[in-house]
This record gives structure tokens, C-alpha cells and sequence, in this order.
């Protein structure tokens, strides 16, 4: 949902097929398949969209504090639309002390967005992992769907100026 010119909220047409199917092949309806039936809406739309969610809810038979407080736990799960690339840059110890943080203070004087932010023009979303697995090659992202490794800091905005919406 977004605020229009008049500051009414316009809710976004979304197609919740996906999510009733999604729901209806539950082989109960109940919180033990809460987790895995987010993952699977949210692989359908990139995030968890509000009235996919509503859906959920009444088919499960949760409150919205119960969802969101499954939702909060888990920093993979979006609640809002990312952009079309999502930048997985590491923090661990490697990545950080090889440039991590350079990387981020890039991309934020670059895109203007911090961890856990879109920019503006809807390419990037930035987001850190405590460590993707990959020491020997840090510092290290995943960029959509490609891995980086090595990532010279002072080159970082060069890798993300490949990627266009």
C-alpha cells in the first residue's frame, strides 16, 4: 500500500491465487506449516505482501500478532517490496575486516540506503548476513541470484553499476 496525492491509502492489486493455492495444499491447516507456507508465498511475490498475509491469517487461524511476530523473528522474510536486486553483502568477522563496511558507507553515500532499505529507483535492496560461508573469498556478496567473492571496496560501486533495472 502507498499514500496518494490525497493521502488516502490505495491498497496494490495483488493476484492471491498463488497464496490460496499455496494454502489450500497445507496438509493441515495450522501453525506447523506457518513458516513453510511463508516461504513459498513469499518465493512467489519476493516479499510478503499485506493482503496475502490477511489470507493467511484467516486460513490458519492466527492473529496478526502471532503472524507478525513469526514474520519480525526471521530477517529473510520482507514485508515490503525489495528491489529488483537484493544486495546479501557479509559482516562476518572476514568480510568485515577485509571491507565490508567500506562496501556498505558505498553504497549509502552512493544509493542513499542503509541495511534493510530500497533505494529510491526500486534496483537495490541492501541487506547483511552475519556470514555467507565464504571466508576464503571476502569480502563477499550475493547479488540476486550471483555470487561475488573478493570484492575490492574501492570497485564495489563499479559491480553494482552492471546491474540495471
Amino acid at each position: 500500500m502507498f499514500m496518494a496525492d490525497t493521502d488516502q491509502v490505495v491498497e496494490e492489486e495483488i493476484d492471491l491465487a498463488p497464496t490460496q493455492k499455496i494454502l489450500d495444499a497445507l496438509p493441515e491447516k495450522s501453525r506447523r506449516y506457518l513458516i513453510p507456507a511463508l516461504q513459498k508465498i513469499q518465493g512467489v511475490y519476493r516479499y510478503l505482501p499485506e493482503p496475502a498475509m490477511e489470507l493467511v491469517m484467516m486460513d490458519i487461524g492466527i492473529s496478526k500478532a502471532q503472524l507478525y511476530g513469526v514474520i519480525s523473528f526471521f530477517p529473510k522474510f520482507l514485508i515490503e517490496e525489495p528491489g529488483k536486486y537484493i544486495i546479501n553483502l557479509c559482516y562476518g568477522t572476514a568480510c568485515f575486516v577485509k571491507g565490508a563496511e567500506i562496501i556498505v558507507n558505498k553504497i549509502h553515500e552512493c544509493y542513499k540506503i542503509k541495511p534493510g532499505q530500497t533505494d529510491a529507483s526500486k534496483l537495490f535492496t541492501l541487506q547483511t548476513a552475519s556470514c555467507l560461508g565464504n571466508c576464503g573469498a571476502a569480502p563477499m556478496a550475493i547479488i540476486g541470484e550471483d555470487t561475488h567473492g573478493t570484492i575490492d571496496p574501492e570497485k564495489s560501486l563499479e559491480l553494482l553499476a552492471s546491474y540495471k533495472l
